[in-house]
């Protein structure tokens, strides 16, 4: 089954252009299957692709600063790799915590999670494909990301470390 929807961004994506499931719930908010992931965040409710987890993590899973509506907020790193390290101000999380972070709004030590994170709802089968596509997110080193952006007005590449 081949669907079209229309993004946020105002280009058309079709299901086939993502390699899993969990990629496509990760860029769309939309199943493969058809059933619905809805996003809850204050008072709104958000079906159909409407937000996404890419919006605000970033096509890597990095996270960083977002925007949303007149304010500006932080969006956390969620690649797995990040997410089940150890960390001295906070429980380490677990497979099982991340699915209560995604669909509760709680965070590993049992705090509720900042806004503008929405609350989740989606099947067992949908978050089951969304944790396997964290999982593929390339692993933090050191914390440091490295990008090499070729100018075609320069002779040599450009590296920028972040």
């Amino acid at each position: 089954m081949i669907l079209d929807f229309f993004s946020p961004f105002g280009y058309s994506i079709k299901s086939s252009d993502f390699k899993s499931n969990g990629e496509r719930i990760y860029f769309t908010a939309t199943s493969d299957s058809g059933n619905p992931i809805i996003a809850s965040t204050a008072q709104m409710t958000m079906h159909g692709g409407m937000l996404s987890c890419a919006e605000c993590h970033g096509t890597d899973g990095k996270g960083g600063t977002g925007r949303m509506m007149m304010w500006s907020f932080e969006a956390p790193d969620i690649r797995y790799s990040t997410l089940t390290a150890a960390h001295d101000e906070e429980q380490t999380y677990t497979d099982d915590l991340i699915k209560r972070a995604i669909t509760k709004g709680i965070d590993s030590s049992g705090k509720r999670l900042e806004l503008p994170m929405p609350v989740w709802q989606m099947s067992e089968v949908d978050f089951n494909d969304l944790l396997d596509f964290l999982k593929t997110l390339k692993p933090a080193y050191l914390g440091i990301s490295i990008w090499i952006c070729r100018d075609p007005f320069l002779p040599i590449p450009l590296l920028f470390v972040t």
